[in-house]
């Protein structure tokens, strides 16, 4: 009997693990690994070329989103790469580092 509520457990904590990431989390990743890695790392405190830790970031969505389209500093901006929608996927993928 514990062993089938074990295996339940287990694969109720899978299906929700894969639940929590989103079509809009799983392009913003992509986005994120394919611009943003070479200065951020993979997981966001490289901090190459003065670039932010961002697991210790406290940027709300609003101001991500300025500096995203921007830029600030050294980093480019995106705007003319991206469209709004891929911004806005980066920054929630973004803000799931901080937990990391």
């Amino acid at each position: 009997m514990k062993t089938i509520l074990l295996t339940v457990a287990i694969c109720y904590s899978i299906d929700a693990a894969a639940q929590e990431l989103s079509p809009s989390m799983s392009n913003g990743k992509i986005i994120f690994q394919s611009n943003c890695v070479r200065c951020h790392g993979d997981d966001g405190k490289l901090g190459k070329f003065g670039a932010k830790d961002l697991q210790k970031s406290k940027l709300d969505d609003k101001r991500l989103y300025k500096i995203i389209s921007n830029g600030k500093w050294l980093m480019p901006r995106w705007k003319k790469v991206l469209t709004p929608e891929q911004i806005l996927s980066v920054i929630i993928y973004v803000k799931t580092l901080r937990y990391k």
